[in-house]
């Protein structure tokens, strides 16, 4: 939002040269006024403005509630749900705290990684995919749409569990890292992690035969940054479970705004598989914790999702830096 011209020798020498050319002419020619709420208006603006009105646009409809039975928290839309993730049991976190500190030897190994992936992970999607900040300028707004969509709701999921860090429950975790000033359940770096997954897979067109590898490599990179943050000391395993099927949930939300023909799933977090098994560490490529159903997932298809023009809009600009990258 800064303003290149806002220096007192600039500002200055535009008033001159505006008092030294200027002639008494009061023709106007702006062209017309363009339709309400017209979507092909999203290119005159700059792209913090075209977020602050993307953003806006998602959270539309949005609700975050306690559900109305048992220990858990929902997202929907229009009273669809999105997903609901259930509060494991206190001693559950207790029983993980051997896996935490398990997983404590790996910090000298990863200490860079986890470093480097505190922050948006833009570096690891672009080493697999060639995401570019100049050819593929606007699947980078996309990607930061995403990430804004999910700290929204994530945060609030944070604050509705309360649930402690790691450090809080043993002295011996001793985190490498800062623990962040707020919820440990779910994960915020695994919701971020696997929601862009979703929307690239998408955005991409990734076909599971032919670009298995591509989806393999984006699929590790989350569960990879997601078990970093369990490495560094600041989250449990059932962090990364939850925070996992929330970021696939809201990726496929995100998709379902911007394309037509996408059905809310209704995904769960089954909070009684993880307390009835509270020694399980997070596995994403384990059958046992299959997101489509197991012990701690359920799915079930609903409604269509609203697409919204304006997102629609985003999407296509920015999956038309892709034309041919992924026949």
């Amino acid at each position: 939002m800064a303003d290149a011209y806002a220096n007192s020798i600039m500002v200055d020498a535009l008033i001159l040269g505006r008092e030294g050319t200027i002639v008494p002419e009061h023709h106007c020619y702006a062209p017309p006024l363009p339709g309400i709420d017209d979507r092909l208006q999203l290119e005159r603006w700059e792209p913090w403005v075209r977020a602050y009105i993307a953003i806006g646009e998602m959270m539309q409809g949005i609700t975050l509630r306690k559900a109305p039975a048992g220990h858990a928290f929902q997202v929907l839309s229009s009273a669809s749900l999105i997903a609901e993730v259930g509060r494991p049991k206190r001693t559950t976190f207790e029983k993980q705290i051997p896996l935490v500190l398990s997983w404590a030897e790996l910090r000298s190994e990863r200490a860079t990684e986890i470093m480097a992936q505190i922050d948006p992970q833009y570096a690891f999607w672009s080493s697999i995919v060639y995401l570019h900040p100049d050819r593929t300028r606007r699947t980078f707004e996309l990607i930061n749409l995403v990430l804004q969509f999910c700290v929204y709701v994530e945060m609030r999921f944070k604050h509705a569990m309360g649930c402690y860090r790691p450090v809080e429950y043993n002295a011996e975790v001793q985190p490498m890292i800062t623990t962040p000033g707020h919820g440990s359940f779910p994960m915020g770096h695994a919701t971020q992690a696997y929601a862009v997954v979703q929307v690239l897979k998408a955005l991409l067109e990734l076909n599971p035969a032919k670009h298995k590898m591509v989806i393999d490599q984006l699929e590790r990179q989350a569960a990879r940054i997601t078990t970093n943050r369990v490495i560094a000391g600041v989250h449990f395993p059932v962090d990364s479970m939850a925070g996992r099927m929330l970021g696939i949930a809201l990726g496929e939300y995100f998709v379902g705004r911007c394309k037509s023909g996408h059905k809310f799933r209704r995904r769960k977090f089954l909070a009684a598989g993880i307390d009835n098994a509270p020694h399980t560490d997070f596995n994403p490529f384990s059958g046992s914790q299959n997101i489509h159903g197991s012990a701690f997932y359920s799915e079930a298809a609903g409604a269509n999702i609203m697409k919204s023009n304006l997102m629609e809009h985003l999407w296509d600009a920015a999956q038309y830096e892709w034309m041919g990258r992924f026949p």
